[in-house]
């Protein structure tokens, strides 16, 4: 590497009494720091020590909860200056793709970032053309961003990060899990890219020692606070060290440093041992994706075993397969001579597993772990108590026994998942990466436990790492790509062998060996003038750009894209012909003791109605309780005798009528219609044997219905349905379209980029407005020819309602995350702060905590007014009409 010049400029970066504080948990305490311009700064320092903290005040991502921060000659908490420079900084945040879109390809990535900085068409080309180019993306330019190795994600992230030639670029632990080939070819292309844009300063946090050891600048960072600050070679000098990781150690406080030794390993005697683990073309397969291509190794009793490889190349599934957890697609494996078998669990006793999380019961104390751990291994009651003594004992627990893991160190828990591994006295150890995040000192006193299990117990230890320093302390290791392994033996051996300078190099070299690639370095792209677009309150361009990339999104997410589109389809179909107020078709029967023409003229008379269906006569009591028992009628009428003759001299007379009464709502309906059906008749009778005076009258009133007039239950209920299906489905969506941004991270470019809260609401609502008018069409289709509910009115005036009213809903969903803390929508409001995942989104202060922690609200929120109170049902209803 190059070291540039330092140029007596003006910081960067000033801060000056900066705290930070998530809860009870102090992130940063009271730091003043200036960092220098036009160089590469690193923070150094273990997870959890504020570094990313510090990385989200200086980019404008965190609200400043106290201190003044300096960026680029202004101050960040003025909102003003704050969207004046964003456009001038970039930032990559933790994780591979963490600002990354996986349904988008490589190019609709750096395109969505590149219209957002306010590109043309003509400029986004040449700009995306030269980066995916000189970053070796280019072949890959329509593969999903999802589908990419950790090392062509970062590469991507990159090049969203620099299509708009930012002044500062802040990079947050950009190289963490990837493989050293891509490790050193993102810093070369750092490199290069600094050379040809001198004024552009680099910030990066980094817990490698070995990657920090190329930054012009460190502040080696520890609890919140800044412990120095120098170059790589005056933190060596000031402490006295060979190395940085050593002058790290050296500038801790006394306390946490006091414990410290250096990690001595005594040489590994073999001497004829047997075989601990052996694997045979060892393969597993994830449908399509190979995981693990025939690995192939023998491990002996007493060896410290290490995989190394970056993340995602199959170390964890290899050790699942060891272990018996995964069933292996293809090859077979041995522990201690026995096939594996997940149902053997007499082998199974003879292991140990340390998984990456650290398996541990947070709801149990220290003791209460180690104590269930042993019931677990069914060791003796009696001896339980003596080794848990024994394990608090050798691990330096005894101080902490009676407190909750969640709440010890990241440095002690992992002291404590290791010996709930070796409690019941296990004859291999399997640790999946156990070291990542945690600071030196507790490294390298785990790593002097682990070999005083290997040389003292005799115990097998296979573990998986991406450390380049833990490999050299293996006797031997597995270097592994892509599923398969490159090579194996000692590090010495590797090295010699490659005729490298370190085992770093030696990988690499293996690495492009593996993937025929030269050692010469990818062209750097090529950096025009810096130039900004000039910054606007409102942009369409990137309104449009939210709409286009939601849109594509939502093309290629099957569950959702099928919710969108047939979601309303199946919920009105079920509703329409799932909820039915009518009552037709009743089966009826009659008991004719007249048998008269007036008797038979009353039967025909009811089943002349739509309302019932005439069934063969009774003739019995019993035949009647016999049919109404097994449901063959409805309805049974007895007509008594002489009904004719008395209805021909007017007296009154009665009928039997017997009506199923299992729904009693529906009962009284049926009841109601013979009523209405008798007195019809009745009144025809009557009006047959009067004269016509006595039938004139002054008037004759008669009810009608103007809407569904013959009171029919799907003509009331389908265009009901339509407006409770378009305010549920597309609110629902275009509130679940904000909140997967929070889930997935994704939410952080709103902070980062010159997007303001309106193009981000506006931009994310289109999509959801045009699908929700695709599916009022789709309802009224359904409506007219499915149902056959006809259309009144203007139809034209209907739509415009529709949309208006679509408008409303999709904007409630969005807007009603307000309210909630998590997609689970638990309500929170205390006093004067809101916790939600959109409450950045709504606020005049756009630097809202992207991580979903609690702040005090400085600027007015929502009216306090609910949304409900706009009932937009009532114009879509109220639209139809004629």
């Amino acid at each position: 590497m190059t070291h540039l010049e330092l140029v007596p400029v003006p910081p960067v970066a000033q801060l000056a009494g900066v705290s930070q504080h998530y809860g009870k948990t102090v992130a940063l305490n009271n730091i003043t720091l200036d960092i220098p311009a036009r160089c590469m700064v690193g923070l150094i320092g273990p997870d959890g020590v504020g570094k990313s903290s510090l990385l989200s005040l200086i980019s404008g991502a965190r609200v400043i909860e106290q201190g003044n921060v300096m960026v680029l000659g202004g101050d960040m908490r003025d909102p003003r200056h704050r969207r004046d420079v964003c456009p001038r900084i970039a930032w990559m945040p933790q994780g591979l793709g963490k600002n990354l879109y996986h349904t988008l390809s490589v190019y609709e990535n750096v395109d969505f970032f590149a219209r957002l900085f306010g590109h043309d068409k003509a400029e986004r080309e040449v700009r995306i053309n030269e980066l995916l180019t000189s970053t070796g993306l280019a072949p890959f330019r329509d593969r999903p961003a999802g589908k990419l190795s950790g090392g062509m994600k970062q590469k991507l992230g990159l090049c969203c990060a620099l299509i708009h030639d930012p002044e500062l670029l802040i990079l947050d632990e950009p190289t963490t899990g990837v493989d050293p080939l891509s490790r050193a070819q993102f810093w070369d292309l750092i490199d290069s890219i600094r050379q040809r844009q001198s004024n552009m300063s680099v910030l990066v946090a980094t817990a490698y020692m070995e990657e920090a050891e190329r930054f012009d600048w460190l502040v080696a960072m520890n609890a919140g606070e800044v412990l120095a600050t120098g170059s790589a070679e005056e933190l060596r000098q000031q402490t006295q060290s060979a190395t940085l990781e050593e002058a790290f150690i050296n500038l801790l406080p006394q306390a946490q440093r006091q414990a410290h030794q250096a990690v001595v390993i005594p040489p590994y005697q073999p001497e004829n041992a047997e075989i601990a683990i052996e694997a045979r073309d060892l393969t597993m397969r994830f449908g399509s994706f190979v995981a693990v291509d025939h690995v192939n190794f023998r491990i002996p009793r007493g060896e410290i075993f290490g995989f190394l490889g970056s993340n995602g190349c199959g170390k964890s599934t290899t050790m699942k397969m060891l272990t018996g957890l995964l069933p292996a697609s293809e090859g077979e494996a041995w522990l201690f001579g026995q096939p594996v078998d997940p149902k053997d669990i007499d082998t199974r006793r003879r292991v140990g597993y340390m998984s990456q999380a650290f398996s541990l019961y947070n709801e149990l104390t220290v003791r209460q772990n180690l104590e269930l751990h042993a019931r677990l291994f069914h060791i003796p009651e009696a001896e339980i108590p003596a080794r848990v003594a024994e394990m608090s004992e050798r691990f330096k627990l005894n101080d902490v026994e009676d407190i909750l893991p969640e709440s010890l160190p990241l440095g002690i828990r992992q002291r404590l998942s290791l010996a709930v591994a070796v409690i019941h006295r296990p004859e291999m150890l399997i640790l999946d990466e156990p070291t990542s995040g945690v600071d030196p000192v507790a490294r390298d006193m785990f790593w002097q436990l682990m070999v005083d299990l290997s040389r003292q117990d005799k115990v097998t230890i296979f573990i998986s790492t991406h450390f380049m320093n833990e490999a050299e302390r293996c006797d031997r290791i597995s270097l592994m790509h892509a599923g398969k392994v490159l090579a194996s033996g000692t590090p010495q051996e590797l090295v010699e062998k490659r005729g490298a300078a370190s085992l770093e190099e030696a990988f690499i070299a293996y690495l492009q060996e593996a993937a025929g690639q030269s050692n010469e370095a990818e062209a750097p792209p090529v950096i025009h003038d810096t130039t900004h677009a000039p910054r606007q309150g409102f942009s369409l361009r990137r309104l449009f750009s939210y709409s286009r990339r939601e849109a594509l999104e939502l093309r290629r997410d099957p569950v959702r894209s099928t919710l969108a589109l047939m979601g309303t389809v199946i919920l009105m179909l079920i509703m329409g012909y799932g909820i039915s107020m009518d009552v037709e078709n009743l089966r009826f029967a009659v008991l004719d003791r007249d048998q008269t023409v007036s008797s038979q003229a009353w039967t025909l008379n009811l089943s002349g109605s739509r309302y019932f269906i005439e069934q063969p006569p009774l003739t019995s009591y019993d035949e009647l309780d016999r049919r109404m028992r097994a449901g063959d009628i409805t309805v049974a009428i007895e007509i008594p005798p002489n009904f004719g003759r008395d209805i021909a001299r007017g007296t009154p007379v009665e009928l039997g009528v017997w009506i199923d009464g299992a729904m009693p709502s529906r009962a009284e309906t049926v009841k109601g219609y013979v009523q209405a059906m008798h007195q019809s008749w009745l009144q025809d009778v009557a009006s047959r044997q009067s004269t016509p005076a006595s039938q004139s009258g002054l008037m004759n009133i008669e009810t009608r219905y103007r809407y569904n007039p013959d009171v029919k239950s799907l003509p009331a209920i389908v265009p009901a349905v339509i407006p409770l299906l378009l305010m549920m489905i597309p609110s629902m969506l275009s509130a679940l379209s904000v909140v997967r941004e929070k889930e997935l991270g994704s939410i952080i470019n709103l902070y980062v980029t010159p997007t303001t809260r309106s193009e981000f609401l506006l931009g994310k609502q289109l999509p959801y407005i045009a699908l929700g008018m695709l599916n009022f069409f789709l309802l009224c289709g359904l409506s007219v020819f499915v149902f056959g509910v006809p259309h009144k009115g203007s139809f034209l005036t209907l739509t415009l309602a529709a949309l208006l009213y679509i408008i409303i809903a999709t904007g409630m969903g969005a807007a009603d995350l307000h309210l909630y803390e998590k997609p689970d929508c638990r309500h929170f409001r205390n006093g004067d702060y809101h916790v939600d995942p959109g409450d950045t989104v709504f606020r005049d202060d756009r630097s809202g905590s992207f991580a979903g922690r609690a702040w005090t609200l400085d600027r007015r929120g929502l009216p306090d007014q609910s949304f409900s109170d706009y009932r937009p049902r009532n114009v879509l209803e109220s639209a139809g009409s004629d």
